[in-house]
């Protein structure tokens, strides 16, 4: 990954965004307009993986196109999809029976994931990250009612959603890698800040 060039702030990096470019919320695009075809992958191509693939993978719901087209390619890690499993494992409560076998199943999983395979996104990614949630939270769904919003924790958790997808989405831009992801929704959206990133979408099996 290329250092910024010298004289550069944090604001040049949330500037890449205009914040009044936004008025509204933006359309969803039918499902015939997204990148669902593992074909298109070039098998030259990394791949990066959304936290959705690893869940889905643990439970057997992980179509098997997609299992083909990420065995058959390097993998980056992000960190983030990292940290996400890693607060499953802290979220879960210590008295639960099934506490113990869950907390194993993710620490197994953690521990295929070499420390060497593992990037994080760039100073420049977050501030931008940063820019493009507080956008997609204001226009998205501030204007839903709120009982639509995110029963599980109202705008707070909807503005962590949407900073940890757009870090994987610009950190698998940053490596030059395609994203793998099962959340349509907010990667249609982060396309539109970024259509030259590479993203592949699935559906769960």
């Amino acid at each position: 990954m290329t250092p910024p060039p010298r004289g550069l702030t944090a604001a040049d990096f949330a500037a890449r965004h205009d914040p009044d470019a936004f008025p509204a919320s933006l359309p969803r695009r039918p499902r015939t307009a997204l990148p669902f075809d593992p074909a298109s992958v070039p098998s030259d191509s990394a791949v990066m993986l959304d936290t959705s693939v690893y869940i889905q993978r643990l439970r057997g719901k992980l179509p098997e196109p997609i299992i083909a087209c990420i065995d058959a390619r390097v993998v980056r890690h992000s960190a983030v999809a990292c940290a996400e499993l890693a607060i499953s494992a802290g979220l879960l409560e210590p008295s639960h029976p099934a506490t113990a076998r869950n907390r194993a199943v993710i620490a197994r999983l953690l521990a295929t994931i070499s420390a060497t395979d593992i990037v994080a996104p760039s100073p420049a990614a977050w501030t931008e990250a940063g820019m493009i949630a507080g956008i997609l939270a204001r226009t998205q769904y501030t204007t839903q009612p709120r009982q639509a919003r995110d029963p599980a924790g109202g705008q707070d958790a909807i503005r962590r959603r949407l900073l940890n997808d757009a870090l994987l989405f610009l950190g698998a831009r940053e490596q030059g890698a395609m994203l793998v992801s099962m959340d349509r929704t907010d990667m249609d959206l982060l396309l539109r800040f970024h259509p030259d990133a590479r993203v592949l979408l699935f559906a769960p099996g």
